[in-house]
Order: C-alpha cells, then structure tokens, then sequence
C-alpha cells in the first residue's frame, strides 16, 4: 500500500507531499492542475521510464520518492535475494532521480537497483489502469494470471520442475546426437593419448620425489662439507665431552642444593638426546651411496615429464585428470548406443511427465475458464454491457509447446454489440466499452491478484447516469481488496470514496505549482456540489452531493 508520495520539481509541481490512507482514495480537481502528473509520478515507482522532459523549468533533478507498506511474503524474498533490507514496520521507500543530462536512478531503501527489478517488483506493488493504458490487458500472455487459482499456482511449481528435468535431458540427448559422428573420429587419437600417457606411468608424486633427489645429487658437495663440519663440532671440540663434565659438576651442587637438581636433568636430558642425533647424523652420512649416474637417469625421467607437459600444455596434474577425462570419453564412445538409449529413455519420461503435468493444468483452467467468463458477463451487464459476448479461447495446435507457464495459449474473445462476432480482445479499439471490460475483469480478479494499490486515471471519462453509479461500485468493490486511488470527474465516484484530495494549481511569483489538500466532509459536500454544477455551487447541487455521501451506495 502506498502510504506517502514526495514529489519536487516534476513538471508544474514544484514540492509535494501527500499522505494516503488504505481503501478508496478519489483526486478531484481543476483540468490542468496536475492529477495525472501524480499518477505519472507514481508511475515511475512502478518501473516506468523516464523522461528528462517531465523536469521542472529551470531545475536540473526531478525527485519522486515513495513510501509502501504491507509488502507481502514474495516481494520481501525478492528484496532479501538482493541483500536489501526491510525495517520492522514492514515498509519499504522507492526513489527515482531524473536528472536534466538523460540519466536516471531508482534507488529502494537507499540501495540502487535496475528499472527492469524494479518493474518487476512493481507487479506485487501496484497497477496503473487509464482509459487508454490497456498493454497489459489486452496482452494475451498475460491471460492465464486472471484464471488462475492457488492450486494451479502450486501445480506449476511441480510442472516447472518436471519442464527443467525434461529440457535438461533432451538437451543431452541432443548433444549426443551431434557428438556422435565427432566421436567416432577422435576415438582412435583418445586411444593413442591414452597408450603414451600410460606408458609414461607419471604422477605427481614420483616428480616431487625425484625433483627432490636431483636437487641432493647436485649439491651433494656442500652437504657432505656441511655434515663433516658438524660432525667435528662434536667430536674435535668435546662438546658432548663438555656437556658431560657440565652434569658431574652440577651433581655436586645438587647434593648440597636440591633446587639444581631440575637444571641438571634438563642437561642429562639434552646430552642423551644430542648424543643419539650426532650419531644418528653421522651413520646416515656414512652409509649414504652416491651414484652420480643415477643424475642422468633422473634427468632422463623428468625430461619425459617435460615432453608431455609440453606437448599436451598442461601440469602433470591436469595431464593426470585429462587421461582421466578421455578413459570417460572412450567409454563413453564405446558405449555409445547403451547411453543413447538410457537418455532417450529418460526424455521420453521426462517429456510424458511434463505433458501430463500440462494437461491436468489445462483441464482446471477450462473448468476455472467457463466460471470466469458467466461471472465477467454478470459484472459487465451491472455496468450496462447487457449485449456483451466473453469468451475464453484456447488455441489448439498440433504440437505441443511446453511454456512456463503450461501448455495452453488462450485469447479472450470479445464482443459488446448484439449481432457482432466476438473478436480478439487485443484487437479492439480502445474506448469506453472496453474500459468498463478492463474494470469489470479487475473487479473479478483483484482479490487473486493481491496488488497492494490499484490506481484508475479518468477511466470514467465519457460516461454519466446509471453506467456512472455502476463504474462506482464496482471500483469501490476493488477498495476491499486492495487500496484504490482514482482520478475522476464524476461526483458519484468522488462521493463514494473514503477519503477525497483535491488538486489545484495556484500562481506563485510568476509560475505555476501544484497543491494538494485532503478534503474535510464539509468540504467534500462543496467540492462534490461543484462537480454536479458544473464548478458552480447551488443549493441543489449541495443537497445532492450530502445525499450522495450520506448514502454512500
């Protein structure tokens, strides 16, 4: 639901705010004051594109700002999968800049986001319905919203999955077709690959190890120095010799202080464990055998490595899970048929699945399609299309095509003329019929939809006496569902409105701006009055408008 709407520096309006409250809200006034610029306004927070000419003369930024509560579960989850947060009260604020150099930017809760996310989540928001708007309408993918119910809703949840199941393998299916001759030409290299690879009996293990060797052998020099001079540490200084003498002396101390008595362990310790290393060292230096062939031969061995390594361009482990990949693909080819046939096997189930899935969907919607279309016809006789023909066609065809949402393609078939053939809707010019068969089919289906906030601009236009009281039922109907905002020139729509604003342009300093004013009951009665009267207050015409309001239909 709207709850706030900020507009500065939007065509004549220069800086407003206006506060709207749930059910049904009219916005009455002057022609030229500015009704539909707010409409337009609220448009841009649906998703709307923007124009750099709706700036204010002489400004540089238009700024349209609004705040929604009551968000519903699946527009939050589609705010949380962008990281945007939602504060406790369950609200949200959409911001568009349009700036005077062509750029725009929409902004919900102080995060920047696409307009394509942004009209997508204005699906779940609201809907803007004109007397000449009628693209969504009249659009006949976007029929089946209107017959379907929560069942179906969550059957094509299951039918989606079994649509995703079916195209992935008949993808595979298909991939296998087109490698199949490929195949059988690689089959003979893979099988080559696979010999030289073999034979070279590589891992990643052996070249660490003998990298590791080869690094030893040719530096064998400096270890043996290095170890001959350690060794003689030891052994021709008398370190250990040292160390000993050092555990006899504190021996001594210990009988006198027994404080020393963990220094001198902690000596013992070390020497026995010095002792055991040195001598460890000094026999794994001396039964060491150095074979200095054994470079060669290692050299030889990781040169193989290098060859392949270059030859395939690819790091011994990459060689090592490419020989791995093309034993897949030679089994793969090898057993090509038995594959063939367990994937044909699983497109068939997978496609059987999917078409039944669409099938028992289809039959619901035409059960769903003949209630839908008796009670359009009862709401378009209410407002006084008594010769209106409805009906919900669904298009045969030879070939079943899986979509999204199911197999069907339907139109609606119109007529509003008696004698006259019904006609695609989307065909129809627009005009007031078909005006009052848009409004008739957002009677029926508004509840379903579950749009927070519908909006009519001028859809009454052209039309007065009994089609005018019915056109306002109906829209006052719609404010049970869903919060309703109307433009209207009607005193009976204006009158059976909860709440009323009115519009007005006022010259300040040379320039035109717009205000707003939420209308008290006394000031209803005489707004109303004017509109009966032609912008003239009479007696009579202030007797009416109290009647109209009293009685409220």
């Amino acid at each position: 639901m709207l709850t706030s709407l900020y507009v500065k520096n939007f065509a004549i309006i220069d800086n407003i705010n206006i506060d709207f409250k749930d059910k049904m809200t009219v916005l009455t006034g002057e022609t030229g004051a500015g009704k539909s610029l707010i409409i337009d306004a609220i448009g841009l927070l649906f998703g709307k594109r923007a124009s750099s000419d709706l700036i204010r003369y002489g400004e540089t930024k238009a700024t349209i700002e609004g705040t929604f509560s009551m968000l519903g579960e699946k527009l939050s989850k589609l705010l949380s999968e962008k990281e945007i947060e939602i504060d406790n009260d369950d609200f949200i604020s959409i911001k568009r800049e349009i700036y005077d150099n062509g750029k725009s930017i929409c902004k919900i809760n102080g995060n920047t986001i696409s307009l394509s996310f942004l009209e997508e989540i204005s699906e779940l928001i609201g809907d803007i319905h004109t007397q000449f708007d009628t693209q969504k309408l009249t659009n006949p993918k976007n029929y089946l919203q209107f017959i379907d119910n929560e069942e179906i809703e969550n059957e094509l949840v299951e039918y989606q999955e079994a649509l995703k199941e079916y195209t992935n393998n008949y993808r595979k299916y298909k991939e296998l077709l087109e490698k199949e001759k490929t195949n059988k030409e690689m089959l003979s290299f893979y099988k080559y690959q696979i010999s030289e690879i073999e034979q070279a009996k590589i891992s990643t293990e052996e070249e660490e190890i003998l990298k590791g060797r080869l690094n030893v052998l040719n530096n064998y020099e400096l270890i043996a120095s290095n170890i001959n001079q350690f060794i003689d540490l030891y052994e021709s200084n008398s370190t250990l010799d040292n160390i000993y003498e050092s555990i006899n002396t504190l021996a001594k101390v210990e009988k006198i202080d027994k404080k020393y008595t963990e220094y001198k362990k902690q000596i013992e310790d070390s020497y026995y464990l010095i002792s055991e290393i040195v001598k460890d060292i000094s026999s794994d230096f001396n039964k060491s055998e150095i074979d200095f062939n054994e470079i060669d031969e290692i050299n030889e061995r990781l040169g193989l490595y290098s060859d392949l390594k270059r030859k395939y361009k690819m790091s011994t482990s990459e060689l090592i899970e490419y020989y791995q990949k093309i034993k897949n693909e030679i089994s793969n080819i090898e057993n090509f048929d038995f594959i063939l046939e367990k994937i044909t096997n699983k497109t068939k189930e997978s496609y059987n699945k999917t078409l039944l899935l669409g099938k028992n969907i289809s039959e619901k919607r035409k059960i769903l399609s003949i209630d839908l279309s008796k009670k359009l016809i009862d709401i378009l006789e209410d407002l006084h299309l008594k010769d209106s023909v409805f009906e919900i066609k669904f298009l045969e065809s030879d070939k079943v095509e899986f979509k999204k949402d199911g197999i069907d393609t339907i139109d609606f078939m119109v007529s509003f003329n008696k004698g006259e053939p019904a006609k695609p809707l989307s065909k129809i010019a627009s005009g007031g019929e078909l005006s009052r068969f848009m409004l008739a089919l957002k009677t029926l289906v508004s509840s379903k939809l579950k749009l927070q906030t519908l909006i009519f601009d001028e859809i009454d236009n052209g039309v007065s006496g009994k089609v005018a009281y019915s056109i306002a039922n109906k829209i006052h109907n719609i404010s049970n569902n869903s919060q309703v905002l109307c433009i209207t020139h009607l005193p009976q729509v204006a009158a059976i409105a909860d709440h009323q604003i009115y519009i007005s342009k006022k010259d300040v300093n040379g320039r035109t701006i717009t205000q707003t004013k939420e209308l008290s009951s006394e000031e209803r009665v005489e707004e109303i009055a004017k509109m009966i009267s032609n912008d003239q207050i009479t007696e009579a015409s202030k007797n009416l408008a109290q009647e109209l309001l009293k009685h409220q239909f």
